[in-house]
């Protein structure tokens, strides 16, 4: 009998961030965010478009807690404009649980392969109609399958009329 090999999984073990140390955070726009930080002086930050930033766990912390829907999104930050790149401040603000049953719910090029791997139109639908909800979201998956170079004519043609994008740039 064959013998299984052993697959190591990645244990993540949580530890509270500090609140003077930065994090890096990743905007998921094609497009520049410009926020404010509440109650802070100088508190204007432009991440440039699919940039990064760095900021104070702190200043992370109260984002999340005025509910900026850059960061929070449409709630524990899913479909969130922006992502932040630390496992421990997600858990902290309440983006990912400490035991991995919760992540936070944005936008990747795998997630946008998955869609495209259903194997019916009305799965395809059904499942963008899901994932798919903001505007930087229409414009990721639509990048995507530009550069991606998908072509089923029927999916692509039902993303364009519910993005209400081009495959096409002009």
């Amino acid at each position: 009998m064959e013998k299984i090999k052993d697959i190591k999984v990645e244990e993540f073990t949580y530890t509270a961030p500090t609140m003077e140390a930065f994090t890096t955070v990743r905007s998921l726009c094609n497009w520049d965010l410009h926020f404010s930080i509440p109650g802070t002086v100088n508190a204007d930050k432009i991440i440039k478009s699919t940039g990064t930033i760095d900021l104070l766990n702190r200043e992370i912390k109260l984002l999340c807690d005025n509910n900026n829907v850059f960061f929070v999104g449409l709630g524990k930050g899913d479909h969130a404009r922006v992502y932040v790149e630390d496992d421990n401040m997600r858990v902290y603000v309440g983006f990912d649980s400490k035991d991995g049953s919760r992540k936070q719910n944005i936008l990747t090029p795998e997630k946008c392969q998955a869609l495209f791997d259903c194997k019916t139109q009305k799965a395809f639908e059904s499942k963008v109609k899901e994932e798919i909800i903001t505007e930087h979201e229409f414009d990721y998956i639509m990048r995507f399958v530009r550069k991606s170079k998908e072509n089923d004519f029927s999916k692509i043609s039902f993303l364009e009329e519910y993005t209400g994008k081009k495959y096409k740039e002009s």
